[in-house]
C-alpha cells in the first residue's frame, strides 16, 4: 500500500512537470508588455505664418566691359549668320567620285602587288635549283587556283629554252600545291586578278 502511495506522489509530480512545461510551450505564461508611450507628456507645436513674403531679387553680376576690337568683331558675328560656302572651296560630286576611284584603285593596286609578291616567294622558296645550268633563265608559267589558294591546274605557256629549268619550276609549283594566305584575298579581287595568273618565273 506504501508503494502504491508513492506511485502515485510521483507519477502526480511527474504529471505537474509535464503541464508546467507544456503550458510554457503554449505561451500561457507569457506576458505582454504594456506599450508606452516615448512622449509621457504632449508637446505643444505653434506654427507661425509670415503674411508678407519679401521676394529677394536675382543677384546681378556687373562685369566691366573693355571696349576694344575684339569684342566689337565678336558683337558683330553674333548677330550675323555665318556662312560656310564662304570657309569651303567648292567641289563638284564628279570630283569627289573620281578622287575616290582613285583611291580604290590605288588600294587595289597595292593588295595586287603585295599577294603577288607572297605567291612569288612562295614558289621561289620551293624551287631546287638544278645542278650545272646557266644564271638568267625564265619561264612563263599560268597557274589556275581556286579561292582557298589550291593549284589546280599549271601550264608552261613560254619555255626558257632549258628543259631541266622548266621542270624545276612546275616542281616548284607542285611542291607549293596551296597559298594558305588566298583567304585574306577579297573575292572580287581573287576573281578578277588572282583565279588565273601569268607568272615569269625568274629566280635568280
Amino acid at each position: 500500500m506504501k508503494i502504491n502511495k508513492i506511485y502515485l506522489e510521483a507519477s502526480f509530480i511527474s504529471f505537474l512537470i509535464h503541464a508546467l512545461i507544456i503550458l510554457y510551450l503554449l505561451g500561457f505564461f507569457y506576458i505582454e508588455s504594456k506599450q508606452r508611450s516615448i512622449l509621457s507628456k504632449p508637446v505643444q507645436v505653434n506654427l507661425l505664418f509670415q503674411d508678407n513674403i519679401i521676394e529677394k531679387e536675382p543677384a546681378k553680376l556687373i562685369v566691366d566691359k573693355v571696349s576694344n576690337d575684339s569684342d566689337t568683331k565678336a558683337a558683330a558675328l553674333d548677330n550675323k549668320p555665318i556662312s560656310f560656302d564662304s570657309l569651303i572651296s567648292s567641289i563638284s560630286v564628279k570630283d569627289l567620285i573620281e578622287e575616290e576611284s582613285m583611291l580604290i584603285e590605288q588600294s587595289e593596286q597595292s593588295q595586287i602587288e603585295f599577294f603577288s609578291s607572297l605567291i612569288i616567294q612562295s614558289l621561289q622558296s620551293a624551287w631546287r635549283k638544278p645542278i650545272n645550268i646557266q644564271d638568267g633563265l625564265v619561264c612563263d608559267l599560268r597557274l589556275t587556283i581556286n579561292k582557298n589558294g589550291r593549284i589546280i591546274n599549271s601550264n608552261l605557256i613560254k619555255s626558257s629554252g632549258n628543259i631541266r629549268f622548266d621542270n624545276s619550276a612546275l616542281n616548284a609549283i607542285q611542291r607549293v600545291e596551296t597559298f594558305n594566305f588566298f583567304n585574306n584575298i577579297p573575292f572580287s579581287l581573287y576573281s578578277s586578278d588572282f583565279k588565273n595568273i601569268v607568272i615569269t618565273f625568274n629566280p635568280s
